[in-house]
């Protein structure tokens, strides 16, 4: 009997354990929520509807009336250990592409205004609420938050008010998985023809622009056969390929963005740059302006940076920052740039990476300052730039912020490293 009776009792002790434990999981909420009486709220009153039975299409709302709580929130598959974190956003944010918006204390027009947000401002995100309009629709209502005299304020812009930015970690991602496969498969390189040093390609039908809008500067031919050579593409500078086997003067090459396969006159294939360890990617996305940067550590990808970016614009002197998988091709301390239209120096741009034509991943540029008898003077780097992370400006490269164009200019290694540009 006694033996029974303590068996009894432990198995009491194990059930009162495991309730309480439940208990706590299912009462956990996130540290930042719970600050926010108004997401409390939400969930309260969306959680209490839903429980009595009620479906969403059959609730009866009364304007105002928060109806539910979504999270958008994209976070990266692949492990994360970074290693620089400065100007850090949510995952998800938005960035303030008007005059200004208005930042107000709960979801509703009738709610006090907090603030305004100026543009280029981009703001941390919580979730999405969505109420019950005055016309029986929806209203949307991002909840967001941001930092004031060291400490976190809450509110809430409408949905239409701001432009909602996030990081492509599944594309990155899937983008950095593709490189590798590549890399596996055979010997990467790339097509070389910077400021068309191995000789300018031919003319496509008469004109410097193929069909699919690429350009003759800088680029190489690609020919699908060569028994049709007035049928070709042009292949850019620091495209990266996969080296197939030589062809007399050419070398068939398999396109890693694509998979399309080509002959390249061999002139424009160099001989002793090539990927022989695929460990150090940099993804740079062209829609959201930003980028993450992917480091092979211990035998898996791990995210050690993500930040903004500012990406080139379309114009008579600048063009797009061209999407696809470019070689890390090589580091300066900085290169200059010349003042639109003219052969004249105007600034330089420190900690620059070139991996296509000539588009570099590079700091803030800074313009130099002459005085009245010409002399030049080199104004010192500067960190930071109000419009990065906002809309394309470049002329083509892909601006950072000076602190982390510098890791990144310590951390490339020739030879170990990829670009891809994604939209």
């Amino acid at each position: 009997m006694k033996r029974n009776r303590w068996l009894f009792i432990i198995i009491l002790i194990l059930l009162a354990i495991i309730i309480v434990f439940a208990s706590l999981l299912e009462h956990r909420e996130s540290k930042l929520a719970s600050s926010d009486p108004y997401l409390t709220e939400a969930k309260e009153v969306y959680e209490q509807r839903t429980s009595e039975g009620e479906a969403d299409h059959e609730l009866q709302a009364d304007p105002g009336e928060v109806l539910a709580v979504e999270e958008r929130i994209l976070e990266p598959s692949f492990p994360v250990a970074l290693a620089y974190d400065k100007y850090l956003t949510t995952y998800t944010y938005f960035f303030v592409g008007e005059d200004s918006v208005i930042i107000r204390q709960g979801p509703s027009f009738a709610e006090p205004i907090l603030r305004k947000a100026e543009y280029g401002e981009r703001l941390n995100y919580l979730e999405t609420v969505y109420v019950a309009a005055d016309d029986g629709g929806t209203e949307q209502w991002h909840h967001i938050i941001w930092e004031e005299d060291g400490e976190k304020r809450f509110g809430f812009i409408h949905g239409s008010d701001a432009t909602e930015r996030l990081y492509q970690f599944d594309k990155m991602e899937e983008a950095v998985k593709k490189a590798e496969a590549y890399a596996e498969r055979g010997e990467l390189t790339y097509i070389s023809n910077y400021q068309n040093r191995n000789g300018y390609a031919p003319l496509y039908k008469g004109k410097t622009v193929d069909d699919k809008g690429n350009r003759r500067s800088q680029s190489a031919p690609g020919y699908p056969s060569l028994s049709h050579k007035e049928d070709f593409i042009y292949l850019g500078d620091g495209t990266l390929v996969r080296y197939l086997f030589p062809s007399e003067d050419y070398a068939r090459v398999e396109v890693v963005a694509s998979g399309e396969r080509y002959y390249v006159p061999q002139k424009y294939i160099p001989k002793d740059h090539r990927i022989h360890d695929l460990r150090k990617i940099i993804v740079l996305d062209v829609t959201n302006q930003n980028e993450g940067v992917y480091e092979k550590i211990e035998g898996t990808w791990t995210l050690i940076s993500y930040t903004q970016a500012t990406t080139g614009k379309e114009g008579r002197y600048s063009q797009p920052t061209p999407t696809g998988f470019y070689f890390g091709i090589e580091r300066r301390p900085y290169f200059r740039y010349y003042e639109d239209g003219t052969t004249k120096i105007q600034g330089y741009a420190p900690y620059a990476i070139r991996f296509a034509g000539g588009a570099y991943i590079h700091g803030v540029p800074v313009n130099y300052k002459y005085l009245a008898d010409g002399t030049q003077i080199t104004p010192p780097h500067q960190e930071y730039s109000k419009t990065i992370g906002t809309v394309p400006l470049s002329h083509k490269c892909v601006r950072n912020y000076t602190s982390h164009a510098k890791f990144l200019y310590d951390w490339f290694s020739p030879g170990e490293t990829v670009v891809i540009v994604i939209d």
